[in-house]
């Protein structure tokens, strides 16, 4: 048997969670066979195996409620929000009976306190162990008291106040976009927190438009989808919406245009219907789902979305500290829809530098990395790029996405210059130096990747992933769906070690859990959906490169001698000629991680690109 063929066998079999990952870092040699000689099945095997995956989600228990019922959905124990939210007789036996051994359920009753629909998720001990309850109900779970976990999306005060913060929200407009969610409809919102209806009018547009939504129904899922953390929807949702609701596949696809912020007209040409044939299947969706309003509509959409995310997720993260301290501000582009995520560590009187994530990462960062920067009179900023964790995707051009991006980000945190730091994404940081030299003073590229024609090494894991996707892009894009779907933290930390070889620096990293905590948070970000990073790997191994600067005397190129990834010595003319000018230090004890291993040496290239 050929190593090609026994590669394969053992990928088929490979079971739930992260095993198919974890084959491919534990015989990296046996799946650059399969690439090579056997292409058109391991394409097979990854479809198969997406089929059977779903993605990663970190949550913020905030939003969510939970109770533990018995097997006859009578409940045992809830928290107070749980407790105040569904009222009445008890609504849990219809939902229990959907729950199968091993498979959460998601479902819709009909009577919490408001007499409004609301979308729950149910699941036994074996689903539920990382879901977020209260520990009242884990307990009783885990002690077999009760046999169920029921979770309902149901954001509490400091979920709606992150989320508010993210887009630069004023209390007044909060509590407007808050009253309108539980609400359903202008008018009632306005009268429930005592506002003149044409106040709260001007409340919600201006709300939009720092949100970068078109309607209101846009608005409140939006925000609500913020506060309930970073996940990413199932792929099948519209087919879960149709049944839950009793729908027709169609309605339930035109139901969620008009949620997603679409026109009734709007929805109904991108599904090829007529006006009037979306007119009565809206109806139909309406009565189907029990409200009133399309606000209402959108607060269930947002609902099924979460809950769906939660209960098909292969690996849950509940975030407590970190999701709720981070400085995350959304972004509202100004020449393409959707928006920009962007970590603005402060403090605001620091010298600005933006940092630009890893092609396998997101905003997430080393805390003492951003510690240092400040301590050194830095304002350390993470910028998000297009398809990468919370910045919506964009369509062509991956760099000069990156520079536009930027721009729009400089505009709205109201910075003139600022200096540019890349851990990665070389090319997209010079581009955008030369694209801006009026904005850009300088900056700092770490460990810069070589070109695709300098960048030959195809042994060890990175190597098999660069001959994936610069030797065989056909195979780029099921390989990217099955890494944003089985990502989980354990498999990521395995790859992490794989990857960086011998290098003694970079493992005394990842043996700090800190750092390591911030870098499987950060790849998680970037595995949602992974269109940021597909979008970028085709561009780079499509011969994307960057034009040169005229003068970079203000800029450094920082790289270690023990970095398993790339040698700089294979890239340093290339990097020279991009750069004239440029300090090149190369650090004896340094590797991948240099930001964290030498933070020092990182901060006096700052300051040389501030002059």
């Amino acid at each position: 048997m050929s190593r090609a063929t026994a590669f394969l066998d053992r990928f088929r079999a490979a079971g739930a969670g992260g095993a198919p990952l974890e084959l491919v870092a534990a015989d990296p040699d046996g799946f650059g066979a399969a690439i090579a000689e056997a292409g058109a099945a391991l394409a097979a095997a990854v479809d198969a195996a997406v089929d059977r995956s779903s993605s990663t989600a970190d949550l913020d228990r905030g939003s969510f409620a939970s109770a533990a019922c018995d097997a006859s959905g009578t409940v045992v124990v809830a928290d107070a929000a749980f407790r105040a939210w569904l009222q009445g007789p008890d609504p849990l036996s219809a939902v229990v009976r959907g729950v199968r051994a091993g498979r959460p359920h998601v479902s819709m009753i009909a009577d919490d306190a408001t007499g409004r629909p609301v979308a729950v998720a149910a699941g036994c001990r074996a689903v539920s162990g990382n879901w977020p309850l209260d520990m009242q109900v884990r307990a009783a779970v885990e002690a077999g008291t009760a046999v169920y976990a029921i979770v309902a999306f149901r954001p509490g005060d400091d979920a709606w106040n992150r989320a508010a913060r993210a887009h630069g929200l004023t209390p007044a407009e909060t509590r407007m976009v808050t009253a309108l969610a539980r609400a359903g409809e202008l008018q009632a919102a306005a009268a429930a927190t005592g506002i003149a209806y044409e106040t709260a009018r001007k409340l919600v547009a201006s709300a939009m438009a720092k949100t970068g939504t078109r309607r209101q129904t846009d608005l409140v899922r939006h925000v609500l989808t913020l506060a309930a953390g970073d996940f990413a929807v199932p792929h099948d949702v519209e087919r879960l919406f149709a049944d839950l609701f009793g729908l027709t596949l169609r309605q339930a696809q035109l139901t969620r245009g008009v949620a997603l912020g679409s026109t009734r007209e709007a929805a109904a040409a991108a599904l090829g219907i007529s006006v009037h044939a979306a007119k009565a299947d809206l109806r139909a969706a309406f009565t189907g789902c029990g409200v009133a309003t399309a606000v209402d509509l959108a607060r269930i959409v947002a609902e099924v979305d979460a809950l769906a995310g939660l209960a098909t997720a292969c690996d849950v993260d509940i975030t407590l500290g970190a999701a709720a301290d981070e400085p995350l501000r959304l972004v509202a582009r100004s020449w393409a829809a959707g928006r920009i995520a962007v970590a603005d560590h402060g403090p605001p009187r620091g010298r600005p530098v933006v940092i630009f994530h890893t092609t396998t990462m997101g905003r997430a960062i080393s805390p003492s990395f951003i510690a240092a920067l400040q301590a050194a009179g830095f304002r350390p900023i993470m910028f998000e790029r297009a398809g990468f964790g919370l910045s919506d995707a964009v369509a062509g051009d991956p760099y000069a996405t990156a520079t536009r991006d930027l721009e729009d980000v400089l505009d709205a945190l109201a910075l003139r210059r600022v200096a540019l730091l890349s851990r990665g994404h070389s090319t997209g940081v010079v581009t955008a130096a030369a694209t801006m030299p009026d904005r850009v003073v300088g900056g700092v590229l770490l460990g810069p990747d070589p070109p695709v024609e300098l960048d030959r090494s195809r042994k060890g894991l990175r190597g098999r992933g660069r001959q994936l996707f610069y030797d065989h892009p056909q195979l780029a894009e099921g390989f990217a769906k099955l890494l944003s779907r089985r990502t989980s933290s354990a498999a990521i930390e395995r790859m992490m070690y794989e990857s960086i070889g011998d290098s003694v620096p970079d493992k005394a990293v990842l043996d700090t859990p800190a750092e390591m905590r911030a870098i499987v948070r950060a790849s998680r970000q970037c595995a949602l959906g992974m269109k940021g990073f597909l979008n970028e790997i085709l561009a780079q191994g499509g011969g994307a490169r960057p034009p040169a600067l005229t003068d970079a005397r203000r800029w450094s190129i920082l790289s270690g001698d023990c970095d398993a990834l790339y040698r700089f010595d294979d890239a340093a003319s290339y990097w020279r000629g991009k750069l004239p000018g440029a300090r090149v230090v190369k650090i004896a004890d340094g590797g991948r991680f240099l930001h964290v291993s030498h933070p020092a040496a990182v901060a006096a290239a700052l300051h040389n690109a501030f002059g």
